[in-house]
């Protein structure tokens, strides 16, 4: 009986990293490409290497564009209605319930970081996307430079991913 055990959490184990695995290629094929404007920082790391901090337009909510509750909590979820003007997608609005998207517009999650609410200032969101590992030694190549275009990938059940930054 022990040994039923045994072999039955090991393959538990194995099916759990496969569907993992298979899950984070799967976006590729079933999920949708959205394009975001980000401004990169380069900040270096002795143990995890060069990277590039990303900034994202729609991680900056206005007041004007926030229809959800007065009050969000920092760390709790929020969605991003993304509508697709020419190449990338522009945030339409956000809140901390669902929103239904419609042809050429997407839904992002995000987690609440910030809110001015002395001034009715701006909401500030994390979409999770922020580090982006490049080869080492080129990140300084990444610093100063102007908005790039971030390409990310949404899957249907709600992960996501950067695919490339141009």
């Amino acid at each position: 009986m022990k040994r039923v055990w045994f072999y039955t959490i090991v393959v538990l184990q194995v099916a759990f990293l496969l569907v993992m695995a298979v899950g984070y290629y799967a976006m590729d094929q079933f999920g949708e490409t959205v394009h975001l404007r980000t401004a990169p920082v380069d900040p270096r790391d002795p143990f995890y290497g060069d990277y590039v901090i990303l900034n994202y337009e729609v991680e900056t909510i206005p007041a004007s564009k926030w229809i959800g509750s007065e009050e969000v909590e920092r760390g709790e979820k929020v969605f991003l209605l993304l509508e697709q003007e020419k190449d990338l997608y522009q945030l339409l609005k956000a809140s901390d319930e669902r929103i239904e998207a419609k042809d050429q517009q997407v839904v992002m999650e995000a987690r609440m970081e910030w809110h001015d609410q002395t001034s009715d200032g701006p909401y500030s969101v994390d979409l999770g996307l922020g580090r982006y590992y490049v080869e080492e030694n080129t990140g300084g190549e990444w610093e100063g430079t102007d908005s790039r275009i971030v390409e990310v990938v949404l899957a249907p059940w709600g992960q996501k991913k950067i695919n490339s930054i141009q």
